[in-house]
C-alpha cells in the first residue's frame, strides 16, 4: 500500500506523529483501510494491545497487499509479546519472509523481529542485518532491540553500548518512544549491581515520558522502573512517585503496582495512631542511638511501654527530628510524619531560593507547576478565588510563605516549583517552553483569563499548552490546517503557528477540539 509506505512521519516519529495521524483520519483523503491502520497504530500508543489484535485480525482478512499484510503481520507479533505471548511461529514466518519483503518493510520487520529474539527465544539462527544504511528512526530501534538481545543473553557491556546509542539516535530525530525505551531498559538490566545509577536513569526516563507523553499509555513501564528503583535504593521519593501513579490511568498488567504504591502515599489529614507493638518497636531503635531527645524520657517510656494506647503525629515528628531515616521499611505513623518532616524542610528551601528570583519569573513558575500537575481534584489551588488569591501574594513572598505553609499540600507545590518529581518536570519543562515565548505583560492577561476558567477548561487550556511546548521545532511532511482561533491565538500571543496546529490536532474527539475553539476565543478576546 503506497499510501501507508510514502507516509515517513508516522514510521520516523512513532507514537509523536500523533497529530499527523489524527489530521489525516479526520481531514485527509486516505482509504478506509489506511485510516483502519491508524485506528490500530493509536490503540498500541495508548498502551491498549488486545484491542489492537482484534482490529489486527479483521483487517488482515481484508487486505490483499503483501506490503501491508507484512506490516500487520509485524504489529501483531509485537502485541501479541505485550499481553506476555510469544508467537514463534509467527516469528519463523516473518523471518522466512524477509528477502520477500521490501527495503522500508523489511528494516521494520528485521527490528522487530530481534526485539522477539530479546526475550529468550531459542532460535539456532538468529536474524541478521541486510544492510548498513538505515533511517534514523529504524536505526535507533535496532539498537535498542540488540541491547535487549545483548541483555537476555548476559553480555551487558554490550548492551549499555547500544542502550547509548539508540538513545543518542532518537533523540536527534526525535523519537521519543525509543529516548524513553533506552532509557528504561538500561535502568532495570543494571538496577539490581548499580542501583543508585539505575535511579537517575530512571529518573531521565520519566522526565522524557512527562515531557514528550500527554499520558504513558504503552510506556507505563517508565513509572514502574523508577518507583521499583527508589524502593531498592530506600529513596523516599518514592511518596512522589506513588502519587502519581495513583492519579494515573494504570493499565491492569500494572494493578499489583498501584496496590503497592497504595501504600507510600501519604496521608496529611492524618494525625493520631493507634500505638501498634511494630511502632514502639521502631521508635525504640529511632531513639537508641541518640542521647537528647525532644520528647521526655518519661513520655517515650509511656509510648514504649504501651500505656498509651494512641500517640499523636506532633510527638512523633519531635522523635524523627534531627534523626537520620534511610529505610522505607518503617511502619505507616512514622513513615507518615517523616514525609511531612521532608516536605516542611523542602518547602523552606524553596521558599529561599524563591526570595532570589525576579517575580516575573516566579509567575511563570506558579503557572508552570499548576499547569503541570497530574491530578488537581479537590486541590485547594484549583477554586478560582483561592487561585486568584494565592497568586497575587507572589508578590510579597514572607505573605505567600505563609499563606502556602497552611496545608502540606500547598507546601509540596511550593518545593515543585523549584524541583518537581521527574514526570511532572518534564511537563513543566513544555509548558515553559511555551509560556517563556509570551512577553510578560500578555502572559499576565493570559493568566487573568486562565484563572476566570472553569477547571476542565483550564486542563483542556494545560494540554494544549504542554503540546505546544513538545512539537516546537518539529517539522512533519504534511502540512496540516487548523480553525482561524488557533492562528489568531498564535499571533496575538506571538507564538509560532506550525507548532500550535500541531496542538490542536493532538486533541483526538471531534467535540473537545470545539470546545478548546470556543476556549481559546474566550482568552484571544
Amino acid at each position: 500500500m503506497k499510501i501507508i509506505e510514502s507516509l515517513n512521519d508516522i514510521f520516523n516519529y512513532g507514537a509523536f506523529s500523533l497529530p499527523a495521524v489524527n489530521y489525516l483520519s479526520r481531514e485527509g483523503n486516505i482509504p478506509k483501510d489506511c485510516r483502519g491502520f491508524f485506528c490500530i497504530l493509536k490503540l498500541a500508543w495508548e498502551g491498549n494491545f488486545k484491542e489492537a489484535l482484534q482490529k489486527i485480525n479483521k483487517t488482515l482478512k481484508n487486505y490483499k497487499s503483501e506490503t501491508v499484510k507484512y506490516i500487520l503481520l509485524a504489529n501483531k507479533l509485537v502485541f501479541l509479546k505485550n499481553t506476555g505471548q510469544l508467537n514463534l511461529d509467527l516469528y519463523r514466518y516473518l523471518k522466512r519472509k524477509l528477502p520477500k519483503m521490501s527495503k522500508s518493510i523489511r528494516d521494520t520487520v528485521i527490528v522487530t523481529l530481534i526485539s522477539f529474539e530479546a526475550d529468550e527465544v531459542n532460535s539456532p539462527r538468529k536474524v541478521r542485518m541486510w544492510k548498513k544504511e538505515y533511517r534514523k528512526s529504524t536505526l535507533s530501534f535496532l539498537y535498542l532491540s540488540l541491547a535487549r538481545r545483548a541483555a537476555s543473553s548476559g553480555r551487558f557491556s554490550e548492551a549499555v553500548h547500544n542502550y547509548i546509542q539508540a538513545y543518542k539516535q532518537a533523540r536527534e530525530i526525535p523519537h521519543p518512544t525509543c529516548i524513553v525505551s533506552s532509557l528504561n531498559d538500561l535502568a532495570w538490566d543494571i538496577k539490581e549491581k548499580h542501583p543508585r545509577l539505575a535511579y537517575k536513569i530512571s529518573q531521565g526516563a520519566a522526565f522524557w515520558l512527562g515531557y514528550y507523553r500527554e499520558s504513558p499509555g504503552n510506556l507505563f513501564g517508565v513509572i514502574d522502573t523508577l518507583f521499583v528503583t527508589e524502593k531498592i535504593i530506600n529513596a523516599f521519593s518514592i511518596y512522589k512517585t506513588s502519587k502519581i501513579i495513583k492519579s494515573l490511568e494504570v493499565p491492569k498488567r500494572y494493578e499489583k503496582l498501584l496496590k503497592e504504591a497504595e501504600k507510600y502515599i501519604p496521608k496529611f489529614d492524618m494525625s493520631i495512631y493507634v500505638n501498634t507493638k511494630s511502632l514502639k518497636k521502631s521508635i525504640r531503635e529511632i531513639i537508641e542511638p541518640y542521647r537528647k531527645e525532644k520528647v521526655s524520657t518519661g513520655r517515650i517510656s509511656e509510648i514504649i511501654t504501651a500505656k498509651e494506647k494512641r500517640i499523636r503525629g506532633n510527638t512523633l515528628r519531635k522523635i524523627l527530628d534531627g534523626k537520620r531515616v534511610e529505610n522505607l521499611k518503617l511502619p505507616y505513623p512514622l513513615y507518615n510524619e517523616y514525609i511531612k518532616i521532608l516536605i516542611k524542610k523542602q518547602f523552606e528551601e524553596a521558599l529561599k531560593k524563591l526570595k532570589q528570583i525576579p517575580l516575573s519569573e516566579r509567575e511563570r513558575l506558579f503557572i508552570c507547576t499548576y499547569t503541570a500537575q497530574v491530578e488537581r481534584t479537590k486541590f485547594y489551588l484549583s477554586r478560582k478565588d483561592k487561585f486568584k488569591e494565592t497568586y497575587k501574594l507572589l508578590g510579597d513572598i514572607e505573605k505567600f510563605g505563609k499563606h502556602m505553609a497552611r496545608r502540606y499540600k500547598t507546601m509540596n507545590f511550593v518545593v515543585e516549583m523549584i524541583k518537581a518529581p521527574p514526570y511532572v518536570e518534564g511537563r513543566k519543562a513544555v509548558v515553559k517552553k511555551a509560556l517563556d515565548k509570551i512577553e510578560i505583560k500578555k502572559l499576565r492577561k493570559i493568566i487573568q483569563k486562565y484563572i476566570e476558567l472553569d477547571e476542565p477548561d483550564r486542563k483542556l487550556i494545560d494540554s494544549f499548552l504542554r503540546n505546544y511546548g513538545r512539537y516546537d521545532g518539529i517539522e512533519f511532511g504534511i502540512s496540516l490546517k487548523a480553525p482561524e482561533v488557533v492562528r489568531e491565538f498564535a499571533k496575538k500571543y506571538q507564538l509560532k503557528i506550525q507548532p500550535m496546529i500541531l496542538a490542536f490536532w493532538c486533541v483526538d474527539d471531534k467535540r473537545t477540539r470545539g470546545r478548546l475553539e470556543r476556549v481559546l476565543r474566550k482568552i484571544s478576546v
